[in-house]
């Protein structure tokens, strides 16, 4: 399992830093200041080696938002460049697929909640997301379970879904997201459901 913090009593998915583009590219480590720290406790878990992975994922005058690595080895990254416009990237040591634009979405669950960010090519669209979701009560609280990857839906139907399997992975920062997009509010997909265990959908 990967470490996360559950310090989730009023949750927020994850967040980051606001402020210009080239700033924060500037200053990556500015994303875990205390400020950010007491808005995100799953970003600001993070150890330095894994924010410092994620942020070589995008160029220097560019945001990270998003990035984790496949079973099979692929990487995705979604990357801030201005507002109302995102960089998608997949593929292996070069990209396979580059999308610009992008879309932005959270919503809240009991016990936990959603980002997802969409980006269109022809009829394909795919939606990265990062979930969670309570799976129960112990003594110790909520038990949520996480699951982060990509969506690819074809002429609005469900085509494929990816995992994430990294331990260094960067799931969606919802505040640096909304600093690009403003949140649609309502989710592009909830194919995501299928991310969960048995029994936790």
């Amino acid at each position: 399992m990967r470490a996360r913090a559950l310090g989730l009593a009023g949750f927020a998915l994850l967040a980051g830093c606001g402020g210009q583009v080239a700033e924060k590219a500037a200053a990556p480590e500015a994303a875990v200041s205390l400020a950010s720290a007491s808005v995100d406790p799953l970003f600001a878990a993070r150890s330095a080696e894994q924010k410092r992975n994620a942020a070589a994922v995008c160029p220097a005058d560019e945001s990270p938002i998003f990035a984790c690595k496949f079973k099979d080895g692929k990487r995705v990254a979604v990357c801030g460049v201005s507002e109302w416009y995102g960089r998608y990237r997949f593929g292996g040591a070069t990209s396979e697929l580059e999308l610009n634009g992008g879309s932005y979405a959270y919503t809240m669950y009991s016990g936990g909640g959603e980002g997802q960010i969409a980006f269109v090519n022809g009829d394909t669209r795919y939606i990265v997301f990062s979930r969670m979701v309570r799976t129960g009560f112990d003594k110790n609280g909520n038990r949520p379970a996480f699951s982060d990857g990509i969506v690819i839906e074809r002429g609005g139907k469900f085509l494929d879904m990816k995992l994430c399997e990294d331990p260094d992975m960067l799931p969606i920062r919802n505040e640096a997201a909304n600093a690009i997009w403003e949140n649609e509010g309502n989710l592009f997909t909830d194919e995501t459901i299928r991310a969960d265990s048995p029994g936790n959908e």
